[in-house]
């Protein structure tokens, strides 16, 4: 049994197809590049790449999730961004001919097709709507760091959990949702310590904004709570 195999190819092909990169691109396009890379498992918490690695591809999130993350001179975590199905990491840094500029791991047992970057530049040569989907995904990541940056600038930490609960809810298609990270992992993301994520959440459970149920929250006014995330 082949790797793509092991996982039914209709279920990768639809999981390519979400991420943005490939969205716009043919289904056979997505599922030729598919056959030619394979699929990478990771158990949770194994390492996809570390910072200063050589970007040789990159990799897109077939089902899972992976977190990116930089640490500090004191090994602190910084959480940069956690990525679902359906997203593409470190294409930025492939195309660039740089390092990668972070570490990326499992959060949980995850598949991964990793696309080389010698095989991707052969498809290129040969499919025209391949190269713009390219293109589009490399500008939706460019908006996703800009409104990263704002959010880390602009924004008080009660905000910016507002913001990653209504982003999570989405996800989710629901109001009710378990948090996919720990308090710890989350608190990083939002470029904070647990202690105060814990007032903020403190702070939205006090506005009547969410609920905690158990291990589930509760988004009981979404509306409300776009508005006090700023959106």
């Amino acid at each position: 049994m082949s790797p793509v195999d092991a996982m039914k190819e209709a279920d990768a092909v639809r999981a390519m197809r979400a991420a943005p990169m490939f969205s716009a691109v043919g289904e056979g396009a997505v599922r030729r590049l598919l056959l030619r890379c394979g699929l990478r498992r990771c158990s949770a918490g194994e390492a996809v790449f570390e910072a200063g690695q050589r970007a040789e591809g990159f990799f897109v999130v077939l089902s899972g999730r992976v977190k990116v993350f930089k640490l500090s001179p004191k090994g602190d975590e910084q959480i940069l961004h956690l990525y679902g199905p359906g997203r593409t990491i470190g294409e930025a840094a492939m195309w660039a001919g740089l390092p990668y500029p972070a570490f990326a791991s499992a959060l949980q047992d995850s598949v991964l097709l990793p696309v080389p970057q010698a095989t991707l530049r052969q498809c290129l040569a040969s499919d025209p709507d391949l190269v713009m989907g390219m293109l589009a995904g490399l500008s939706a990541k460019l908006h996703e760091f800009a409104r990263l940056i704002e959010e880390l600038s602009l924004k008080d930490v009660p905000a910016r959990l507002a913001g990653a609960l209504l982003a999570e809810s989405r996800r989710a298609g629901a109001p009710r949702f378990k948090l996919p990270q720990t308090k710890k992992e989350l608190a990083a993301q939002l470029g904070t310590v647990p202690e105060t994520l814990s007032r903020a959440f403190r702070k939205l459970k006090a506005a009547k904004l969410v609920e905690l149920r158990g291990s589930v929250l509760v988004l009981r006014d979404s509306a409300r709570l776009a508005r006090f995330a700023g959106e």
